[in-house]
């Protein structure tokens, strides 16, 4: 009975331990919310050595994503006028750094909404010409 036993407890934790940390990811991943500009700054800038870098790092990336692919379907659109003309590809490293370049130079307004400041920092940085 005692290896029985020593066996179910090791089954229970290999089965489980992979459910309980997704669950504490998911818990984190939750807790980041995009409240303004200063609230993607935070999830953009956290430390390597945070125990949430993983997670923010992914979601300063996917933020940066969604909002660059969102960008990229509405210019598609022949009733849509361009308003960030990079002239490249912008990777979400450089559009991560570009917004933190921004954010660092206009901390009066990250108050205003995340995707807000993003914008402004993409227009600021690539603007069309006129």
């Amino acid at each position: 009975m005692g290896r029985f036993l020593r066996w179910s407890v090791i089954w229970v934790f290999a089965v489980a331990t992979p459910a309980l940390a997704q669950s504490d990811a998911d818990s984190a991943a939750e807790s980041f919310e995009l409240s303004d500009a200063q609230a993607l700054v935070t999830a953009c800038t956290v430390p390597a050595d945070n125990p949430l870098y993983q997670t923010a790092k992914g979601f300063c990336a996917g933020f940066m994503t969604g909002a660059m692919q969102l960008y990229s379907a509405a210019a598609a659109s022949p009733n849509v006028k361009n308003f960030v003309c990079p002239g490249h590809v912008v990777s979400r490293a450089e559009m991560r750094d570009v917004f933190l370049e921004w954010a660092a130079a206009h901390p009066e307004r990250l108050s205003e909404p995340a995707i807000d400041g993003l914008v402004r920092s993409a227009v600021a940085k690539f603007p069309c010409e006129s």
